[in-house]
């Protein structure tokens, strides 16, 4: 039988690439993806940029990982705090809160993650990361469906629709002066519990 062991260079190495793409979202948030080239990378991760390519072999690598990690880091917290809500109404809100929060706060990577993700060649992977998480979302329709919270309709639609709902609200913020976060989560929690029929079953939200 194999065994498989962490090794004090695994952990070094994980550790050191975990840095890199640290370093390398926020060269792109403050440069862009055009303007930033590998050594801009390896010089805010503190490395060579020979040592760099040891762990990426291009820009559009460490760019990928970076949008990756981000995706997993949101994914965490959305079940996290969908974990604490006890029904679908307050699912749906920590949904939605979750990622207007977490996208406020690195809103330069997100200028550079929406502009890139327009582009012909990005859109295929732009699609195939929100595809997960509308999996996810149509999934928790179906549970409240199951249990009498929303009626039955077409769920994976009513997941693109909320997920486009979402990046509408966000792309305003990053791109003008807009209202709270709380606001805004309350303004399209409600939006999106109507356009599910939350209301007609539960009678509106409490």
């Amino acid at each position: 039988m194999t065994r498989t062991t962490t090794t004090r260079k695994d952990v070094l190495q994980e550790f050191r690439r975990t840095e890199i793409l640290a370093a390398a979202a926020k060269v792109f948030g403050e440069k862009g993806y055009e303007a930033t080239h590998m050594m801009d990378v390896a010089e805010a991760a503190g490395l060579a940029k020979g040592t760099l390519y040891l762990y990426f072999p291009s820009k559009d690598a460490i760019y990928e990982a970076t949008l990756r990690a981000a995706v997993s880091e949101l994914q965490i917290l959305t079940e996290d705090h969908i974990g604490r809500e006890t029904d679908f109404a307050g699912k749906l809100a920590a949904f939605v809160r979750v990622r207007i929060a977490f996208w406020s706060e690195k809103q330069s990577l997100y200028r550079v993650i929406v502009s890139l993700g327009r582009e012909a060649h990005n859109q295929k992977r732009s699609i195939a990361l929100q595809r997960k998480v509308v999996e996810y979302l149509t999934q928790l329709f179906r549970r409240a469906s199951a249990a009498g919270e929303i009626p039955e309709q077409d769920f994976e639609a009513a997941a693109w629709a909320t997920m486009d709902a979402i990046r509408g609200v966000n792309e305003r913020r990053v791109y003008s002066e807009g209202n709270t976060t709380e606001h805004d989560t309350r303004f399209l929690t409600e939006f999106l519990l109507n356009a599910v029929g939350w209301r007609s079953v539960q009678g509106g939200p409490q």
